[in-house]
């Protein structure tokens, strides 16, 4: 494109510029790859997450509290510390699972602002064979956290 007044634009170059390849911008990882949200209050997976655990219907979590790391195991309804993480069997895709205590630890111990929000890729990993899925936290997204804004009847808030 070129204008008819160069006079008032400033002319450079291009050097020291680089092209960002529209590969960046793509939003395929995150609908491809396993993610873990957490909030204050709760957590919750991504679908791929859920995918990657075959639609288990429960899970069990496990906390490395210093590496900032959170594995989740696919169990049986028997394991005692597992946790529906399904909203049903006919739609296999997590739900949002409160869990104050839980999440208000891991903020306090991890040095997270409770105003925010904080999303971790994971990766399929194998203990012993068996396929889990890993979340690292030591570099999350992060948002600030927006609360619903909350109706009385009449509509008002």
């Amino acid at each position: 494109m070129t204008l008819l007044n160069n006079d008032t634009i400033p002319e450079i170059t291009l050097e020291g510029f680089q092209v960002v390849s529209s590969d960046m911008f793509r939003r395929a990882f995150r609908l491809f790859a396993p993610s873990m949200t957490l909030w204050n209050t709760s957590i919750c997976f991504s679908k791929a997450a859920v995918n990657a655990l075959n639609n288990c219907a429960r899970i069990r979590i496990h906390v490395n509290p210093m590496t900032k790391k959170i594995l989740i195991v696919p169990v049986t309804s028997n394991d005692k510390d597992g946790i529906k993480w399904l909203q049903s069997s006919e739609n296999p895709s997590a739900r949002k699972i409160e869990c104050i205590q839980f999440a208000s630890q891991l903020y306090k111990r991890w040095g997270f602002d409770p105003q925010r929000t904080y999303r971790a890729s994971g990766k399929i990993v194998a203990v012993e064979g068996k396929i889990m899925v890993l979340f690292d936290f030591n570099e999350p997204e992060s948002w600030n956290y927006k609360e619903k804004a909350l109706y009385d009847k009449s509509g008002q808030n």
